[in-house]
């Protein structure tokens, strides 16, 4: 989710490197590609990341229920994991937000993904001294944990402030159920260290309310399913949404499509989930409480090439990227590197991430104009926006 903070701005004239590209993904020189094939092949692979995402969340939902039924360390672990594996085709979906399609009708985005969030709303943190603070839903037994009241209580006015939201449901608010809270000190280089015995009713210790706990991490495991499975149902061959985008001027489509992609690259995850995190700490990063925000900076982007090119899996058809050079094959090879650059970048950040080095140390690391690698890459993925805009002016589209 976006929220208003004035980000200061970036030191730019970042050199671009000149990036080779193979030809081998381009349209056949004599083949001419249509608005309407381009835009179909959109729609396939829309419904089929969805179609992976809401299966990765069943995955995860199997395990999550497996583990508070008979919550043990290696199951804990098992839930972790298939968390992590969920959050692998979903990043890439974020490419068609602000495309005007059902992800952001009504508070889908926001109970899928909303973020950051304030830990004390749901549950128990500890300071820096190891002391508790027993507040939020799960310790608040006036409330009963149950999907009306959890989707009711989702988003509002945090409890610091802007930089905080009070969100109750989605796949962060499970993250911080399965790692705990990230500390202030990222020298450590941990994710969150949540005990599994937070899950075993009975136990010893300060961390009460373990039956509502569980029962909360189910609950918000299962909205998140109901919510995915909505999208593969309006997504999916003869679904209600994808029947009204193929009908669509084509034109109209190609907007959406490519205002989806321009918002990601050149706001939401180029300033919002990196620049930001740079500017403040890593409580402003996307998934701090796994450590995982490494990878949602990557699916993330490549979601967007996903969009550009028409790939997707084992999908591969017309893309924006043909449509943009049979208009100007000049400008679809400054697309074309841009995107490849973007990812390069990204890359970089992924080879420097290691079991002991995390992404809120490199943000650490890094000031908004100290030119590090995660600043180089939000000067790419802003040149690839740059790119997209200009290539879109090609097709006569306007974003």
């Amino acid at each position: 989710m976006k929220f208003n903070i004035q980000v200061i701005a970036l030191i730019t004239g970042a050199i671009l490197s000149i990036v080779s590209c193979s030809s081998d993904d381009d349209a056949p020189a004599n083949e001419t590609v249509s608005k309407s094939a381009v835009i179909k092949n959109y729609a396939d692979i829309v419904y089929q990341s969805y179609k992976d995402s809401y299966d990765k969340a069943l995955e995860m939902q199997t395990a999550i229920n497996a583990f508070v039924d008979n919550p043990t360390e290696n199951g804990f672990q098992t839930t972790k994991n298939a968390w992590l594996a969920a959050r692998e085709p979903y990043g890439q979906t974020e490419a068609y937000r602000e495309s005007n399609g059902p992800i952001d009708e009504g508070k889908t985005e926001g109970q899928l993904n909303a973020w950051p969030l304030d830990e004390n709303y749901i549950d128990y943190v500890r300071d820096n001294s190891g002391g508790v603070t027993s507040e939020g839903i799960i310790n608040n037994t006036s409330i009963t944990i149950g999907e009306t009241a959890l989707i009711g209580l989702n988003e509002g006015a945090g409890g610091n402030g802007v930089l905080d939201k009070n969100i109750s449901t989605g796949y962060h608010a499970i993250e911080f159920l399965l790692w705990g809270q990230d500390f202030a000190d990222p020298s450590n280089g941990l994710p969150g260290q949540r005990a599994y015995t937070d899950y075993v009713t009975g136990s010893s210790g300060t961390n009460q309310n373990q039956d509502r706990r569980g029962t909360y991490l189910k609950i918000v495991t299962s909205i998140l399913v109901k919510d995915l499975k909505s999208l593969v149902d309006t997504w999916v061959e003869g679904g209600t949404y994808r029947n009204t985008f193929l009908a669509l001027p084509e034109d109209e489509a190609l907007k959406n499509m490519m205002s989806g992609i321009f918002f990601m690259t050149g706001e939401e995850l180029s300033t919002e989930r990196m620049a930001v995190a740079v500017e403040q700490n890593q409580e402003d990063e996307h998934s701090c409480f796994s450590d995982n925000t490494h990878r949602d900076i990557y699916t993330n982007a490549k979601g967007v090439n996903n969009v550009l090119f028409g790939e997707y899996g084992n999908i591969s058809g017309p893309s924006l990227y043909d449509l943009v050079k049979q208009a100007d094959s000049g400008q679809a090879e400054k697309l074309k590197v841009a995107a490849a650059l973007s990812i390069s970048r990204i890359n970089t950040i992924l080879n420097n991430i290691s079991t002991t080095k995390k992404f809120d140390q490199l943000i650490e690391e890094e000031t908004l104009t100290s030119g590090g690698i995660v600043i180089q890459a939000v000067l790419a993925l802003r040149d690839q926006a740059k790119e997209i805009s200009a290539s879109a002016s090609k097709l006569n589209i306007t974003l």
